[in-house]
């Protein structure tokens, strides 16, 4: 089974390349409509789409009153608009090939809310309703729909926040949510976890 992996930074696609046994790499914008319909293109001419994991997203932190309006757009475009999008794109090519399973890597924050992040609360809370909404219209084709909300990660952001500057090594790793994503991924086809939260064992407070 081949992998492709889609980001903005070559230079990181390379380097995760390089870690997996048959990769591709794709250098795509996902909020760019044409970059994305020629990538879908692409992944259905190299074979059957089995599994879609969708992990872009962008974070910022600023109070309501004091964000600026062109950064909550970008975000929204990114957290939710375009994960909407591919959705589309790809369910056809998941139906065909199913059963087929579509994973969207969330966030705590699609659960609750926090000051100083309320565009990318929306964006989160969005996409949990976008991941349950296509789990109803695709589970008779036998597409898996899930939503994965881990907390603080030891990446990005996370590591942005205090408990990830004095205490990195109790936070989540991307290992972990990977693990989560197998776990979906090889549930048996008779049924499907469709929502699944982590958190760090230790609290970070």
């Amino acid at each position: 089974m081949s992998v492709s992996l889609w980001g903005r930074d070559p230079d990181r696609l390379e380097a995760a390349a390089g870690r997996c046994a048959d990769a591709f790499t794709d250098t795509v914008d996902v909020t760019d409509a044409g970059a994305v319909d020629r990538a879908v293109g692409e992944l259905r001419r190299r074979g059957r789409l089995r599994v879609v994991v969708w992990a872009a997203g962008l974070f910022d932190w600023a109070p309501a009153d004091r964000a600026d309006p062109a950064t909550w757009t970008r975000l929204l475009d990114v957290n939710l608009t375009a994960a909407a999008s591919l959705t589309a794109r790809v369910l056809p090519a998941l139906i065909d090939a199913a059963p087929s399973s579509l994973l969207y890597i969330g966030s705590g924050a699609a659960h609750q809310a926090f000051p100083g992040n309320a565009a990318y609360v929306a964006g989160k809370h969005g996409l949990a309703g976008l991941a349950e909404a296509v789990f109803l219209d695709v589970r008779d084709r036998d597409v898996k729909v899930s939503l994965i909300s881990p907390g603080l990660v030891a990446a990005g952001a996370g590591l942005q926040s205090p408990a990830g500057r004095q205490r990195p090594d109790e936070l989540l790793t991307p290992a972990d949510v990977a693990a989560a994503a197998r776990f979906v991924v090889t549930f048996p086809v008779r049924g499907c976890p469709t929502q699944i939260r982590l958190q760090p064992q230790r609290s970070p407070d």
